[in-house]
């Protein structure tokens, strides 16, 4: 049985902080992978990203959840 998806504002801390890991050691990998090749500007841009969401996550209050989930979005559609 499935069970509809959750946005990150609907989410608990718990699983909010699961989605934001994956896709930080994601943008992680990307910025390796861009450096390995010699994009310096694309690793450097994912590195930009993943710490915009890690300042964001930092802050467990809801206030910032907005801009974490717009960071998060941002992030994969760039990845």
């Amino acid at each position: 049985m499935q069970t509809m998806p959750k946005t990150l504002i609907e989410m608990n801390w718990n699983e909010r902080s699961g989605m934001l890991t994956v896709v930080v050691e994601a943008l992680r990998a990307m910025a390796e992978g861009a450096l390995e090749q010699g994009n310096a500007r694309l690793a450097a841009n994912a590195v930009s990203i993943a710490y915009s969401i890690v300042g964001c996550a930092a802050d467990r209050s809801e206030d910032y959840v907005p801009a974490a989930a717009l960071l998060l979005e941002h992030g994969i559609q760039f990845m």
